[in-house]
């Protein structure tokens, strides 16, 4: 895929003599094709700074500076292309202004009225991401020696004189980069564009063509640290209790010979890995992601947002922890220097990204200097044609997208490994495994997948695809137990048989459950949830509240699932720290908890998953009280998620309602129902 796209950009002929309410109205109409929302001071904002750029390039100069203004024309000039709102999408990134010149790229960061050490290290972070991830810039930085200019402008208010460094860059491989932003205001763009002209070491102009088409292409140097990191620094709050065992092990080589095998013959595949809900897929596609043999072709790939967020956090986070102990590991085999390093370690994640990100333009070709072998976390949650994506619909599945896309981009030897969990759909429109199917048959790629994974109850309903002459046989693509509740597997069949209305089996799951010591509890009082938590949870054990995305009455017990908490820090911080899930305060949903575990739970239900005539219903609030939903399935899979989420402990609250009638969305029948017949599932009550 492209680096990223511009919602402005032109010549420096064209942006001087263009309207400034046509170049403001042009960011507006990008923005709303993005489905942003655009508040009236955003268009202040751009106003003001697009109308001072505009003069400054024009080389309308003040006061004293007047009589300079004949002699810095001629070198203003030197900036050929102007770009705004440059939007380098698999970095989630978005850069203000880029100018492109004779031998400079100039990145402007706008301000209104105070520039901190922050907006210094923003600006800083847009150029060490462009030479890092974007193929133009770092072309033209290393054969041409171009080089960029980070600066920071106000668009109101005043910079004192600033001094300029003209030769004092950082160190390699960011040595293109002038080590120090330049801080200006309206009245010293200019002498602050000037400035750096004058610390160019070459003249070559940078096409605007070719670095508005560049491709998404990491360098060898973040790759080389990306690999380092992953391998030496444990993170903790994923992979804790669910080391890779025997079968995962063997699971991940076989794909990996597939994948190589791909390479060799040129032929496309589609693996699919299976399994239960924390059998352990996504530690199977992160290990093949971070595979040094596919150092520059995989990437992992999840719609699963949060937990990008948390893989992020954490492995910053325990490079950090560990530092000390493991010494440097990323500065002599990669040529960071020590200094260097907190940059690193949050670019090195850029192997794991949301799907959104990743695909951007759909279906145009586009293509990625690492995506040959895509790894498709929750590849299930493909959504059909005609679903309204980021305002936009679909004009095809979104499987069919993806291998049209790969296709076009890279011809042959391209691998796509989904990872597939089962009764796990919780968003409508989602088309499942079947999706992948069609396109591979459509596409005449070859697919592998085990007889297990076509056993499984949503593949074998959708028809017979073990005897397509396209098969091949996966012997370990279906990872059968969690990892998660890892002193059993029983709790994920518990959950099943739950949500599948067979209480007798739930109970007698429960009480094998019991005689291991792993009871499931349930509980009418909050407090008395949060106290059994305590007395469980140890050392730097994870606890947390967590509850359906439609159970919003529970804000009656001060539990709001609409209040989103930050994930990674909910995840990750520490006891004591107000945004820790530890301190029970705040609630997790479904959307968010996905993909992600702790060792205690707190599973709060509501009355949007109910008990009417012996069985489950669905309801949604809708304006100011429950209406039924016939998403019954979306509704159960939420509630199995949040089910299965605990390593070692689970309590059930269920509330006890409006007991004096009073409300009735939050009638006692209805929560007396759903605690009675998970009491009759085998849970005790605390």
């Amino acid at each position: 895929m492209t680096a990223g796209a511009a919602w402005y950009e032109s010549d420096r002929t064209t942006f001087l003599s263009d309207d400034l309410k046509l170049v403001v109205g042009k960011l507006a109409s990008a923005a709303a094709e993005q489905g942003l929302h655009i508040e009236s001071d955003q268009h202040e904002e751009w106003a003001s700074s697009v109308g001072f750029l505009q003069s400054q390039l024009a080389d309308r100069m003040r006061e004293v500076e007047i009589l300079r203004a004949t002699l810095a024309s001629p070198e203003l000039s030197d900036y050929r292309h102007v770009i705004l709102e440059y939007d380098l999408r698999r970095r989630g990134l978005r850069l203000d202004c880029v100018l492109l010149g004779n031998g400079i790229i100039a990145v402007v960061e706008f301000k209104r009225s105070t520039v901190a050490a922050s907006d210094r290290d923003q600006v800083t972070n847009y150029c060490i991401n462009l030479v890092e991830f974007h193929e133009e810039t770092r072309r033209a930085c290393d054969q041409d020696g171009c080089i960029i200019a980070p600066i920071v402008a106000l668009t109101r208010g005043k910079i004192p004189p600033a001094t300029f460094r003209p030769t004092d860059f950082h160190n390699a491989p960011w040595g293109s980069i002038l080590r120090h932003p330049i801080q200006c205001d309206a009245s010293s763009l200019h002498e602050a564009l000037r400035e750096s002209l004058k610390c160019r070491r070459g003249f070559l102009p940078v096409s605007s063509t070719q670095w508005l088409t560049a491709r998404f292409a990491p360098s060898s140097t973040i790759l080389d640290a990306a690999i380092s990191l992953w391998g030496q620094h444990d993170v903790s709050a994923i992979a804790s209790h669910a080391a890779p065992t025997e079968l995962i092990d063997q699971c991940t080589n076989e794909v990996a010979d597939l994948v190589v095998q791909s390479k060799h013959d040129g032929i496309n595949r589609i693996i699919f890995v299976s399994g239960s809900p924390g059998a352990g897929k996504t530690l199977v596609g992160l290990k093949l992601a971070f595979d040094p043999r596919f150092r520059s072709d995989a990437v992992f790939v999840t719609g699963n947002a949060p937990l990008v967020e948390v893989l992020s956090a954490a492995l910053e986070s325990s490079y950090r922890s560990n530092r000390g102990n493991r010494g440097n590991a990323i500065s002599v085999p990669s040529g960071y220097l020590r200094e260097d390093a907190h940059q690193v370690i949050k670019m090195s994640t850029f192997k794991i990204v949301k799907a959104h990100s990743f695909l951007g333009e759909r279906g145009k070709g586009t293509s990625s200097a690492d995506g040959r072998i895509v790894i498709f976390d929750e590849a299930q949650r493909t959504y059909e044609k005609g679903r309204e994506v980021l305002r936009k619909k679909l004009p095809e599945d979104e499987a069919t997208l993806i291998l049209d896309s790969l296709e076009r981009s890279y011809g042959k030897g391209v691998v796509v490994v989904a990872l597939v969990g089962h009764n796990q759909a919780i968003n409508n429109g989602e088309m499942g495994i079947v999706a992948w199917f069609k396109a591979a048959r459509a596409r005449g790629w070859r697919y592998a997948i085990s007889d297990e994974t076509l056993a499984l109850p949503e593949v074998a309903k959708s028809g017979n695809w073990a005897h397509e002459p396209n098969r091949d046989i996966l012997q370990t693509g279906h990872l059968p137990h969690s990892l998660r509740f890892y002193r059993n597997a029983d709790i994920e069949r518990w959950a099943g048989s739950v949500l599948a209305d067979d209480s007798n089996d739930a109970k007698a799951i429960a009480h094998s459950l019991d005689e291991k010591g792993d009871t499931i509890w349930i509980v009418r009082d909050i407090a008395k949830a949060k106290v059994w938590v305590k007395e469980h949870r140890v050392g730097d054990e994870r606890a947390g509240l967590i509850a359906s995305g439609q159970a919003r009455r529970l804000a009656a017990e001060g539990l709001f699932v609409e209040l989103k908490p930050d994930i990674a820090k909910w995840i990750l911080a520490p006891d004591g720290d107000i945004r820790s899930s530890n301190m029970l305060e705040t609630v997790q949903n479904q959307y968010q908890i996905q993909g992600l575990e702790m060792d205690y739970s707190v599973v709060c239900w509501d009355a949007d998953l109910r008990r009417e005539n012996g069985q489950w219903s669905a309801y949604k609030i809708r304006g100011s009280g429950w209406q039924h939903d016939k998403a019954l399935d979306i509704a159960k899979n939420g509630y199995r998620v949040l089910l299965t989420r605990a390593r070692k402990g689970m309590m059930i609250f269920v509330p006890r309602g409006d007991v004096n009638g009073a409300d009735p969305t939050r009638r006692a029948e209805i929560y007396d129902d759903v605690a009675n017949y998970l009491l009759s599932c085998g849970v005790r009550s605390y």
